[in-house]
């Protein structure tokens, strides 16, 4: 009977809504994933509850993190999903791509 309460309690804690970060960085309100690779960043999303930015954003051509730096070529898909309090977005020449 001991295995079994353990197991119940086991299946209730993995049903229990799960707040994930979705980044690697964030630096002025702006939320990254870093590519180490090629040296670049992408702006994406704090949580999986999206809805990370409000107002003007201005994303920046290139961000330091771990003292390098890092240009800031991409904004992932959900980046501004479900952002209801965002006015603007500035976008960079370096960003190129969006997925």
């Amino acid at each position: 009977m001991n295995n079994y309460l353990k197991i119940i309690a086991l299946l209730l804690a993995m049903l229990q809504p799960i707040a994930v970060a979705a980044y690697d960085y964030e630096v002025d309100g702006i939320y990254y994933n870093i590519n180490n690779a090629l040296g670049t960043a992408s702006v994406t999303y704090k949580t999986i509850s999206y809805n990370s930015y409000s107002g003007n954003v201005t994303i920046p051509e290139s961000i330091t993190y771990n003292g390098g730096i890092f240009h800031v070529t991409h904004i992932t898909g959900h980046a501004f999903q479900q952002c209801r309090n965002l006015t603007s977005i500035t976008i960079p020449n370096s960003v190129t791509t969006k997925a």
